[in-house]
């Protein structure tokens, strides 16, 4: 297997767009190295953004690294690519479980696509056991941080390629820390077009990495950072007075460009900007991309 770690890591550098990273990020989250394993899925992703497997791959890295919510996001962004993904559906399901929410757990494994896998059907039994021990009143499933369900809800693997065992960190050159001093450039491959621009901003409105370019092509993030100032707290106000829990995104149709921000990592704010002529949908999915990048960034310089 050694000799099967060192071809996919040959592959990979011999040609960087080629899907080895995929079962090489998942050797590696076997083998425990989940910060290299996530270093080679995110440099994946950056090539292979629309690939649903790749964001499956990062979900179960995350998974394990116990960041629930990361991990929700890349498999909620595996569906959106593809509906019919079972992988993502399955690891949702995990979510779900793990969070206590069990009837949207048995929901996601009732649909998941490979619901015929012995694995699905056992981890879609074993929900069912605990919403039925819930109905009958145990306070066992109560708290569901005392079940371990990763055994019975395994993620399947990707369907490009099958993944090898995982082998020692030695098989695998580790790769560099991201440089904070680069911040401007953060975002660079996370965009698609010169006319799209992304920016993280603090809650005092300051600028902590990327960049944003008016129609002359000036970089005016200073500006719109200074002006932006204080729009989370506003949107969670609003909400709140609403009564519709906590915002995940605003997006604004203007004249001649397409903004959509979110909340990001220790109260910061994530902008992502395009040309008018943008699809919307394109938008989101460039939010989507940054606010995964902002968050490995804030969490290796915080």
């Amino acid at each position: 297997m050694a000799d099967e770690i060192r071809r996919l890591s040959d592959e990979l550098a011999r040609d960087p767009s080629s899907l080895a990273f995929l079962p090489l990020a998942d050797a590696l989250r076997r083998a425990g190295q989940l910060d290299v394993a996530l270093r080679v899925a995110l440099r994946g992703l950056d090539r292979h953004p629309y690939v649903a497997d790749a964001h499956d791959v990062l979900a179960r890295i995350h998974a394990d690294r116990g960041d629930l919510e990361r991990a929700a996001d890349e498999w909620e962004m595996a569906l959106r690519l593809d509906p019919a993904h079972g992988s993502a559906r399955l690891g949702l399901g995990f979510v779900d479980f793990r969070r206590g929410n069990l009837e949207s757990a048995e929901r996601r494994l009732a649909g998941a696509t490979t619901a015929d896998d012995p694995s699905v059907a056992a981890a879609l039994a074993h929900v069912r056991s605990a919403l039925g021990a819930r109905a009958a009143g145990s306070s066992v499933v109560a708290a569901p941080d005392m079940v371990t369900p990763a055994p019975a809800i395994e993620v399947a693997e990707p369907n490009v390629v099958a993944m090898p065992v995982p082998l020692p960190a030695a098989a695998v050159v580790e790769l560099p820390q991201p440089d904070p001093a680069k911040a401007r450039h953060l975002f660079a491959t996370a965009l698609d077009a010169a006319d799209q621009s992304a920016l993280l901003v603090d809650a005092d409105g300051l600028v902590l990495a990327g960049s944003y370019t008016d129609a002359d092509g000036a970089d005016v993030a200073d500006v719109v950072a200074a002006e932006l100032a204080g729009v989370s707290g506003e949107a969670e106000r609003a909400m709140r007075h609403l009564g519709l829990g906590a915002w995940t995104s605003i997006l604004v149709e203007a004249d001649c460009s397409v903004v959509a921000m979110t909340p990001a990592p220790l109260g910061s704010l994530l902008v992502v900007a395009a040309s008018r002529e943008t699809p919307v949908g394109l938008v989101r999915l460039l939010l989507d991309r940054a606010l995964t990048r902002a968050r490995d960034w804030l969490a290796r310089v915080a």
